[in-house]
């Protein structure tokens, strides 16, 4: 065999593969709308299993396309709270005792939360606390605080529907720090 028709026969055995991947994926094709189509006349006849498997096949696409939405959103949100946490970590929220006003300190740390809440619509929930011998005074307190972070972040351009705020009165957990906040992303 001459060199020219051993390339020639090389290059049809690797076109041979490749045909057959096109002429299988046709058949494929064609049994998928055969499939999806339904051949009885009678509308209350119950369907075919070719019809119930097309159905099964749209079910599984969606679930796994749901799936992958549902992940990529749980990525975001993830994304965001890291980016929450190290803010905090560097400069946490925190108040004098008996006050709900924001420090200096405080105010850009929520402008950095803000700008990790920017482009996105990831939601949050700021939680508060305060310590007084008062109960009621303690839950004002706490309410105040969140309601003044929840101000600062809307003025820096957070919608306030994604905020949540909950506020707790003398916290029984002695590792919570009365007088610091903490933000944490949400589902929803």
């Amino acid at each position: 065999m001459t060199a020219a028709m051993s390339d020639l026969h090389d290059q049809e055995v690797s076109v041979r593969p490749r045909n057959s991947v096109y002429v299988i994926a046709s058949i494929a094709a064609a049994v998928m709308m055969t499939a999806a189509c339904s051949t009885d006349d009678d509308a209350s006849a119950p369907p075919t299993t070719p019809t119930i498997q097309a159905s099964t096949l749209r079910s599984s696409i969606a679930a796994t396309a749901s799936a992958a939405v549902s992940s990529v959103r749980d990525s975001a949100q993830q994304t965001v709270q890291d980016a929450i946490n190290k803010v905090l970590t560097a400069a946490p929220i925190t108040f004098d005792p008996g006050s709900s006003d924001l420090g200096a300190t405080s105010t850009a740390t929520l402008k950095a939360v803000a700008a990790a809440l920017q482009g996105n619509d990831t939601r949050i929930e700021i939680t508060t606390h305060a310590q007084d011998s008062n109960v009621l005074a303690a839950k004002s307190l706490a309410e105040a605080r969140g309601a003044n972070i929840a101000a600062e972040l809307e003025a820096d351009g957070i919608d306030t529907a994604r905020i949540t705020v909950k506020s707790d009165a003398n916290p029984s957990d002695p590792e919570v720090d009365a007088d610091q906040a903490e933000i944490t992303v949400v589902d929803g």
